[in-house]
């Protein structure tokens, strides 16, 4: 049975059973000074804390290539530091290692997953336009810059720090289970993916340490995220000789393309029931890339452009398709020359679903009372505008999970410049020891 947090436990029995009331005055007296031990081991090594994540920037992991090796060794070796010994390590294929930590409890029959992927994108294009080193942590005006700062070395480093908090308590009847996972960026087969499909994961709900913030950090709880459906729009048109296009009424598959795109950009519509947490509904990025035609003196007799559509809990992807070729259907009646045919992109592209949680589950009520405690505010709920792994532990593993929750803000990730606030991984720390503390004591 769920427990309540300190913020909760007050006398509750009946005024005429003073044993009772004694009893519940003294767990509630127990529970805060153990509160107030985790939040001041975890004060008492701020800077600790801080200069790992500086660490964890400095180890690069990028995704492509992809290798978490390094990284994963860092890790291992500051775990064992702190006294979380018996980490193991488990992987399909050698260069993504997932590493995976448990905090035995006396035999409750409760298990809290924490998760967060080691790997970033890479700087990419994006280098020139870095104001600082990506793979130096720089603090400048409370902000630590660094590639991967926010997605997500600032919540490995939180996470890690909360164990090790939790470590020195008295042990607590539920486990804690830690998974430090690769190749997120990459698509997640060799991290999650593996880990729920192959290697058997199990818990009783998870938490995945992404930047939750769209405008400012600590902006929602994310109940449950977005998912992505992506597809290819292919338009056919008549190759042959440039020099005669005009006389035997060719096609051009690039100017059919272009035209079908503006359209779609004004007129398609997807039919899906509102969400009250996800007030923008859906998202629909046309052309994220673009190809087609042969070359100079060659009409183009082929075009294609890619899409992915963020799509809201609810929805399904039968429903996407059908939405879709209803709208391809009126664009070739109006236009019999046109074409066009809509492909789903390969599989796990092809429908990464939305997943949705209760505002009920214990740990949803946790990081609300611990975030109240250490932030001074509860965020609100929400749904988080990007996809996580949350499908593969929800869905695949069937581990109700918040999909993102932790220090920074997605809108300055996978670009220069990407930051995390240094005071938000000290708050995201005492938050997880906290929130883990009140689901895992009873």
């Amino acid at each position: 049975m769920y427990t309540p947090s300190p913020l909760h436990v007050g006398v509750h029995a009946s005024t005429d059973d003073g044993g009772i009331n004694r009893q519940v005055l003294v767990l509630k007296e127990e529970v805060g000074m153990t509160t107030d031990r985790i939040l001041r081991f975890i004060e008492e090594r701020s800077a600790e804390i801080i200069q790992f994540t500086s660490e964890l920037i400095a180890t690069p992991s990028e995704t492509p290539p992809g290798d978490e090796r390094k990284i994963t060794l860092l890790l291992v070796d500051r775990m064992e530091q702190l006294g979380l010994t018996g980490s193991w390590i488990t992987s399909e294929v050698p260069e993504h290692p997932n590493l995976l930590y448990r905090l035995s409890g006396t035999g409750g029959d409760r298990t809290l997953l924490y998760v967060a992927h080691t790997d970033t994108k890479p700087v990419g294009d994006a280098a020139p336009q870095w104001s600082t080193d990506p793979f130096q942590a720089s603090i400048l005006d409370g902000r630590m810059y660094g590639l991967g700062a926010a997605d997500m070395k600032a919540a490995v480093a939180a996470f890690v720090y909360a164990c090790a908090a939790l470590k020195q308590m008295d042990p607590l009847a539920g486990d804690l289970l830690l998974a430090l996972i690769a190749n997120e960026e990459g698509g997640s087969r060799y991290g999650a993916h593996y880990l729920c499909s192959k290697y058997g994961l199990k818990a009783d709900m998870a938490v995945i340490g992404e930047p939750p913030g769209v405008n400012v950090e600590w902006e929602h709880i994310q109940l449950g995220c977005r998912g992505v459906c992506c597809f290819t729009i292919k338009v056919y048109g008549t190759q042959i000789h440039s020099s005669v296009s005009d006389r035997f009424g060719c096609i051009n598959a690039s100017v059919k393309l272009a035209e079908l795109l503006t359209r779609m950009r004004r007129e398609l519509t997807f039919n899906f029931k509102p969400h009250p947490l996800c007030p923008n509904g859906v998202t629909l990025n046309l052309g994220v890339y673009l190809k087609g035609g042969v070359f100079f003196g060659v009409n183009p007799g082929y075009a294609e452009f890619g899409t992915d559509l963020r799509t809201v809990p609810g929805m399904c992807k039968a429903d996407v398709a059908r939405d879709l070729e209803d709208f391809l259907n009126i664009c070739r009646k109006e236009d019999p020359s046109l074409c066009v045919e809509m492909e789903f992109a390969p599989p796990p592209l092809d429908w990464v679903a939305p997943t949705e949680v209760s505002s009920d589950l214990p740990i949803a009520t946790a990081l609300a009372d611990a975030s109240q405690q250490v932030l001074g505010f509860r965020p609100p709920f929400g749904i988080y505008p990007a996809c996580t792994d949350s499908p593969h532990f929800q869905d695949t593993a069937g581990i109700p999970t918040i999909p993102a929750y932790g220090a920074g803000i997605i809108s300055v990730c996978h670009g220069a410049n990407e930051w995390v606030g240094v005071e938000s991984i000290i708050q995201a720390c005492k938050i997880y020891a906290l929130a883990a503390y009140d689901v895992l004591r009873a």
